[in-house]
């Protein structure tokens, strides 16, 4: 049972994503979350500033965001749940140039009052450290 909430969170939290609906983006975030982002900087402590990225993440989209959750895992004890998926993001940036990425997410929920809410979550793509880049064009 715990599983099916935990994806129905996830797949509610994608279709948020999609609409850049922020205020139904920020109803499965905890209100002390903690966030890796994809961005700069190092770490995101509390939900206003994981707000202000998805502000700033939507105004980089000319028009609509495409977003897929594959291979989504799922592990679950308590009051807590911890899932990682391979996520695809593609659309047309508000400069014209398009962005077809596969991201990799990992997301710790906790069950708060009753709610299960993002307690943590980390957003990366893989590197090249010998040319100090990330490596955008890998797909799963």
């Amino acid at each position: 049972m715990t599983e099916a909430l935990i994806r129905q969170r996830v797949e509610a939290m994608v279709k948020a994503l999609r609409a850049k609906d922020i205020d139904g983006l920020m109803s499965f975030y905890a209100r002390d979350m903690v966030s890796f982002d994809i961005a700069p900087p190092l770490r995101y402590v509390g939900a206003e500033q994981k707000r202000r990225t998805w502000q700033e993440a939507f105004a980089a989209f000319a028009g609509p965001i495409a977003y897929e959750v594959r291979d989504l895992n799922l592990t679950t004890q308590g009051e807590l749940a911890f899932v990682h998926s391979l996520n695809h993001v593609s659309g047309t940036l508000a400069g014209g140039r398009v962005t077809d990425v596969w991201l990799r997410w990992t997301a710790c929920f906790r069950r708060i009052d009753g709610v299960w809410l993002v307690v943590h979550d980390h957003v990366s793509v893989p590197a090249d450290f010998e040319h100090g880049k990330a490596v955008l064009n890998l797909t799963p």
